[in-house]
């Protein structure tokens, strides 16, 4: 790897061990929650994640800006999961039927992208990004407002989630991932991304604590 992509890979390499953190955390306590969907819901999320910026992680350190592709299996994968999770989080039927038909209707236009245009697996979808983020920043804000006054349930991961998504999707909207902001130290648009990816990571760890606490502890 040539040395201006050592820092950004650090940064990335930290957010990876911080999320295989949240992993081992989640996996630990697992038995508590052994009946709670929502727990089970988002251990999965953070598992398959973890698979998922592992690879990337590794076709980037070997092969910079090789792994474009990963980022329609993260971002749909994610969506996928996410979108269960917020059909069980959310209590109302018309809050669940919006979930559905949000997942449907992205599922039917999204293939008929990839159909169109075979070649787009191998570039960035932007369509497929800000369909993905703008749905999730949604179903997160619906979340926050009906939690207002309330007990915090998933307080912490939901705003974790929709803040890392709202900034991954300003940097692929931007047009230019290989925005360099320094020359020395090596400062790119993705160590921002990383940054944010840390703090994302940390709000889950805040989101376990919480939920392990004594006093929040509510079968789901």
């Amino acid at each position: 790897m040539n040395d201006p992509f050592i820092l950004a890979f650090s940064f990335s390499a930290f957010g990876l061990i911080l999320l295989l953190a949240n992993v081992i955390c989640f996996l630990v306590t697992k038995k508590r929650f052994k009946k709670n969907k929502l727990y089970k819901s988002l251990l999965s999320y953070l598992v398959i994640y973890f698979i998922i910026e592992l690879t990337c992680n590794i076709l980037g350190f070997l092969k910079p800006n090789s792994n474009n592709f990963v980022s329609h299996f993260a971002f749909n994968i994610q969506y996928l999961i996410l979108s269960l999770f917020f059909y069980q989080l959310f209590k109302t039927k018309a809050t669940k039927i919006l979930v559905t038909g949000l997942l449907i209707s992205f599922i039917i236009t999204n293939s008929f992208y990839y159909f169109s245009n075979p070649e787009l697996f191998w570039e960035f979808n932007l369509y497929e990004i800000t369909y993905i983020s703008s749905a999730t920043i949604g179903l997160t804000l619906i979340h926050l407002y009906q939690n207002l006054g309330e007990t915090k349930s998933y307080f912490y991961f939901t705003i974790g989630v929709s803040t890392y998504m709202l900034t991954s999707c300003l940097i692929f909207l931007t047009g230019n991932i290989q925005l360099v902001f320094l020359e020395k130290p090596y400062i790119d648009i993705w160590v921002f991304n990383s940054v944010f990816f840390i703090f994302y990571q940390a709000l889950i760890y805040k989101e376990w604590k919480y939920l392990n606490s004594k006093n929040s502890y509510v079968e789901s």
